[in-house]
């Protein structure tokens, strides 16, 4: 496979033809200027990496922020040297950043935007996690003004990232590679640490999914939520999305539904295999909202061609008890998933650049897209395509809308519950986007090409008149809606209008 083709063609559809972002090139005069790990010069090491964030916090104020949300263990406890049983040098310790990345100026609040939280390097020895998570971080402040999806990503929503949950851990792993190390440096018990992906308070415990021998590599530690990586990363969730969506009893309450209207999206970045996991985890059965989760989990893999690793899905691979996934769900009622990218440990870097970077890249953009409304929005129509020309006092906007592509893409599964439905209406929105409308504002029914609305399929066209529209730039947002009444995903596109005099004449 041509992945520069691929990574062209993926980036085109989450943007619509709309990006200016290269997922190669985007971060290279940010990332040459940084400390990478030996033998890895597309990745930067831990060092680096914190260095080149708080760079870009200075660089760009109004955009991320960075934050301390907790220590790792060796900075917290700071344990002797002589609990351990190894020839490697300790860690100086370290804080735990968060990256909250959005438009701090925009018209919404913060308790009006959807959160997205994402997370990587909770194994140490997976090396490309932490840096996939930074490119997302780059492209979008650096496609911010720039790109419309991800200007408006920015303005009404939040991406928090924690790039090292493990930062300990990450020490060891790039000192000495041959280590392979995973856990953090909690010494208690055999000396190697605690399995951070194994010690959340959700089924923490569960012999079928880790293990109680401190000695082995999924060892759940002496109690849920006993690592302080661990508390530092649920707090932080804890506070970003709503209390009144979780469930007073969650492990009893297992087998109810969250519903649709719940916010919040979670993604976890582990390496590798190739997989887009989700709930259950920590039993191979179906959540009661997979219908969104898997629809979502269905129009991730789109983009990627990961394998879906879920409860009930034959893809399947093994239980994970108190991880953070099921945590996320379980606990939170956050649309949650984990990716298993590459296909090795220490990444190289050919295949990173080519390949994992490209066709992830654009999955998350698209994630980020549901962040406010997860459960919902996933199940309606997605806009494939935009293309607008201005000419002769109009602008002409033909869009490719579908509520099947997407979600029944992926190989060897059935169609998707979702994906089944009638295109029956698709809107133009001038200069405000869907969730900001207001009587009075610019809103557009757009024309089917074919005269029928009889189709999961559809493409469609509308003129809007320029007459009286400013010189300069204007958004266009584009939004279809299905036979179920469900919205999809708004996209979006810039336009450049040249000098008008008269007034705007379009449908309200």
């Amino acid at each position: 496979m041509n992945y520069h083709l691929f990574k062209t063609a993926l980036i085109a559809a989450v943007l619509n033809g709309s990006s200016t972002v290269d997922a190669s090139t985007s971060t290279r005069s940010l990332q040459n200027t940084y400390e990478t790990i030996n033998g890895r010069s597309c990745f930067r090491s831990l060092d680096g990496m914190i260095e080149s964030m708080t760079d870009l916090v200075a660089k760009y104020p109004d955009l991320i922020a960075m934050e301390s949300i907790g220590k790792s263990y060796i900075k917290k406890n700071n344990p002797s040297r002589s609990k351990y049983d190894m020839n490697y040098d300790l860690p100086p310790g370290y804080d735990i950043y968060a990256f909250n990345v959005t438009n701090a100026n925009s018209a919404r609040q913060s308790s009006e935007k959807g959160k997205m939280l994402i997370t990587s390097g909770v194994h140490a020895r997976e090396w490309a996690p932490p840096e996939l998570n930074a490119r997302f971080i780059e492209t979008l402040v650096e496609g911010y003004n720039t790109d419309a999806d991800i200007t408006w990503i920015m303005d009404h929503n939040e991406v928090h990232a924690i790039l090292y949950v493990n930062p300990d851990g990450r020490f060891i792993s790039e000192k000495y590679p041959s280590s392979y190390w995973r856990k953090n440096l909690n010494p208690e018990g055999c000396g190697n640490g605690v399995d951070l992906n194994r010690n959340l308070d959700f089924k923490w415990g569960d012999r079928n999914g880790a293990s109680n021998d401190p000695c082995a590599n999924d060892y759940h530690g002496t109690s849920a939520n006993s690592e302080p990586e661990t508390r530092a990363v649920v707090e932080y969730a804890k506070k970003l999305f709503p209390e009144d969506q979780r469930k007073d009893d969650p492990e009893g309450q297992m087998s109810t539904a969250f519903g649709e209207d719940i916010t919040g999206v979670y993604i976890d970045i582990h390496a590798s295999g190739g997989y887009v996991y989700y709930p259950w985890g920590h039993r191979d059965a179906k959540s009661p909202d997979n219908e969104a989760l898997e629809a979502l989990g269905r129009k991730i893999s789109y983009f990627n061609s990961y394998k879906l690793w879920a409860g009930g899905q034959p893809d399947f691979m093994y239980e994970a008890a108190g991880d953070y996934s099921d945590y996320m769900y379980g606990a939170l009622g956050v649309a949650s998933f984990g990716y298993e990218i590459g296909d090795d440990f220490q990444q190289d870097c050919a295949r990173f650049e080519d390949e994992v970077v490209p066709i992830n890249l654009p999955s998350l953009i698209y994630a980020a897209k549901l962040a406010l409304k997860p459960y919902k929005d996933v199940k309606g129509p997605d806009i494939m395509e935009i293309n607008a020309r201005v000419f002769g006092g109009r602008v002409r906007v033909k869009a490719k809308a579908s509520d099947s592509k997407m979600v029944n893409s992926i190989t060897g599964f059935s169609n998707h519950p979702t994906g089944n439905q009638i295109i029956t209406n698709v809107y133009i929105y001038l200069d405000v986007h869907p969730d900001d409308y207001q009587v009075g504002d610019k809103k557009y029914n757009m024309e089917v090409l074919d005269d029928n609305w009889d189709t999961s399929e559809e493409t469609v066209r509308y003129d809007v008149p320029t007459r009286g529209l400013s010189s300069g730039r204007h958004t266009i947002y584009v939004q279809a809606i299905d036979s179920r009444g469900y919205r999809g995903p708004v996209s979006s596109k810039f336009i450049d209008i040249p000098a008008q005099n008269s007034s705007l004449r379009g449908s309200p």
